[in-house]
């Protein structure tokens, strides 16, 4: 389980938006049940154009993932491309992390009399007399 921090900025984060947010972020959770917080910040800025602008951190031990979203969108399409974002991240993470191969050494290598005494044990105990 993990913690989820929304705040906004210039933003209203009702229970609405709050419970939107939480339903996206749920879905980084079934990637990686590692997660143990999430802060996601709502920001809006008034220029030539109304842009919403949504950020979020994913920590997870050891490492922490960022992105943020720019759009004059409403709020779900921004959600959306944010945890698509956080989603790759968090896809190419756990690829990293769990894909690891056992690299063979010089210790892990039978040596020719080994093998020769597998094989005559292994020979014993196909007759039984093991």
């Amino acid at each position: 389980m993990y913690t989820l921090n929304i705040s906004g900025h210039h933003v209203q984060s009702g229970e609405e938006v709050q419970e939107v947010v939480k339903e996206k972020m749920d879905h980084l959770s079934r990637i990686n049940n590692q997660i143990t917080s999430i802060k996601v910040i709502l920001n809006t800025e008034k220029h030539e154009i109304h842009e919403l602008i949504v950020e979020a951190s994913v920590h997870i031990p050891g490492h922490d993932l960022f992105a943020t979203v720019k759009t004059d969108k409403q709020l779900k399409p921004a959600l959306d491309l944010l945890v698509g974002k956080l989603e790759k991240q968090l896809i190419k993470y756990k690829a990293k992390h769990t894909g690891r191969q056992h690299h063979i050494n010089a210790n892990d290598v039978e040596s020719a009399e080994e093998r020769q005494e597998q094989a005559e044990f292994d020979e014993l105990v196909e007759r039984e007399v093991i």
